[in-house]
Parts: C-alpha cells; sequence; structure tokens
C-alpha cells in the first residue's frame, strides 16, 4: 500500500512513524503547510517521502498513492478530502467536524459513490461508537456527550474571550459550553471531532447534546457518552491522555487512526 498523510502535527506524525513500520506499506507520503516539520519526519523515517502541497504537484501522485490520510485541519479537509475523492482516492478523515456543514458532508458522501472509492472515519478518541451504530439501526431517542478538559487545552479558545471567559481563573469543575454538537463543531474546530462522529453515527449534528466542561486540574481529556432509547441504555467513559505538546488532542485519536489503517490493509472488520 501506499499513503499519503496531509499534517505533520501528532496525529500525522504518530500515523506516519507507525505506518513506517509496517511492512505492508511501500511508501508514505506527506505534505504540511510547515516543509520544516516534514523535513523532519523525512530525515527520521525510511519510507516517507515529501510532496508539496500545492494541487498541481497532489495531482502528480494521484497514480500513486492507494490512500489518503487527512490529519491537519477542518480547513484542510474542506480543500483535500473532495480534491482526492473526485480523482477516485479513497479517503481517511481525522478532522470529522469539518461535516457539520450539510453541504460539505453531502458533497464528499456523493463523491464517494459515484467515483467508487472509500471514505473512512475513525472512531477517534472515544469509546461507544459501536454500540451507537448498532444502536442506530433502530430508534435513538438521546445521544449526550460531555466532554471534560483542562484549562490547558481550552486556554487560547476564541469563543471564550468573545463570551467574556477567563479560563485561567475558573477554579473547579465548571460547564463552559452547553449546546448542538453543531455549534461545538463549528466553535471548537479543533478540540470536538469526538461530537461530528458521534452525530453522524447517531441522530445528527442537532439532535445530539453537547456539554463541556473545564476542569482547572484536570490533565485528561475525558468524554463520556450516554445513549438512551427502546433498546437500553448506553453509558461510555473514556479518560484520554493528551499529546505533551498539543493538549487538545487524546493520543487515543491517533491511535484510532492506526487500528483504522491497519483493518483497511488487512481488509478484516472485528465488530462492523
Amino acid at each position: 500500500m501506499r499513503l499519503l498523510i496531509i499534517g505533520c502535527g501528532s496525529i500525522g506524525t504518530t500515523l506516519a512513524k507507525a505506518v513506517d513500520e509496517m511492512p505492508e506499506v511501500d511508501v508514505i507520503y506527506i505534505t504540511d503547510k510547515s516543509k520544516v516539520c516534514a523535513a523532519h519526519l523525512v530525515e527520521k523515517l525510511h519510507k516517507v517521502k515529501y510532496v508539496d502541497n500545492s494541487d498541481e504537484s497532489l495531482s502528480g501522485i494521484v497514480n500513486d498513492i492507494d490512500l489518503v490520510v487527512e490529519a491537519a485541519s477542518q480547513e484542510a479537509a474542506r480543500h483535500f478530502v473532495p480534491f482526492f475523492l473526485e480523482k477516485g482516492v479513497d479517503v481517511m478523515m481525522m478532522s470529522v467536524g469539518a461535516f457539520a456543514d450539510d453541504d460539505f458532508r453531502e458533497k464528499c458522501f456523493k463523491l464517494s459513490k459515484e467515483k467508487g472509492c472509500r471514505l473512512f472515519v475513525p472512531s477517534g478518541a472515544i469509546t461507544g461508537t459501536d454500540g451507537l451504530r448498532s444502536a442506530s439501526a433502530g430508534q435513538i431517542d438521546e445521544v449526550t456527550l460531555i466532554t471534560t478538559k483542562g484549562a490547558k487545552s481550552l486556554r487560547s479558545i476564541e469563543y471564550f474571550k468573545k463570551k467574556g471567559i477567563d479560563i485561567d481563573k475558573i477554579k473547579e469543575p465548571t460547564v463552559v459550553f452547553e449546546g448542538s454538537a453543531r455549534d461545538a463543531a463549528r466553535i471548537f474546530p479543533r478540540n470536538m471531532n469526538v461530537a461530528a462522529t458521534l452525530s453522524l453515527l447517531g441522530i445528527g449534528f442537532d439532535r445530539t447534546k453537547v456539554k463541556i466542561v473545564c476542569d482547572p486540574n484536570g490533565e485528561r481529556n475525558t468524554h463520556t457518552l450516554i445513549v438512551k432509547g427502546p433498546f437500553g441504555e448506553i453509558t461510555s467513559t473514556t479518560s484520554n491522555v493528551p499529546f505533551p505538546r498539543n493538549p487538545s488532542t487524546s493520543y487515543l485519536a491517533a491511535l484510532s487512526a492506526i487500528a483504522a489503517l491497519k483493518r483497511i490493509i488487512n481488509n478484516v472488520w472485528i465488530g462492523v
């Protein structure tokens, strides 16, 4: 298999290092706005090749890649996901919050069907998605996500500045946002991809409820998923270790991408 990884941040770098050790993968193309970051991976890893992130350069390797992994940002996803789907290339998308835009989501889903390529969305930094997916085959009455994060991962978010919320002055666990998954994905584009994944699997972006709690002493990103319906009730709590250099991103999100890639390569899907 031949890959293109878009983005050399925490997830992209972790994925590249793991893939570099997979015998089934022959070459890993890397692209990023920061050539310095990409150059570091090219220097450290064996199978990595750098490619410029211009449309012209990326079009030039379309016939040399089997899968594109978007691990950059919602902005990058909006451009590159349809760009490669249009060319019939399978895509794995990490910045799934971009799908809160209905028109963009439908465009990508339509391209995947029309071009005969696959669009993968890993479970990310949360557990319980398997149960939610199963429940969606019947009736779901309620989906709630309660996310608790430390001050480090919330401090620089513009939304809180506009609302006059000083994260550094919070002394005890405090609810700092309550609303729909659509609003959460829009307001917190780098923090709430989990909400988008749950919305896609369950009852949609407008009916999925999200509550964000700031815990000033918290050192983990915790997601509690509550699903209710005639089938019963699902409660799942995931306590994630964040990346040291990027506290808004959980290590489990990168592991979910690695696990998804292994299933794609082996063409064996357990728990589907």
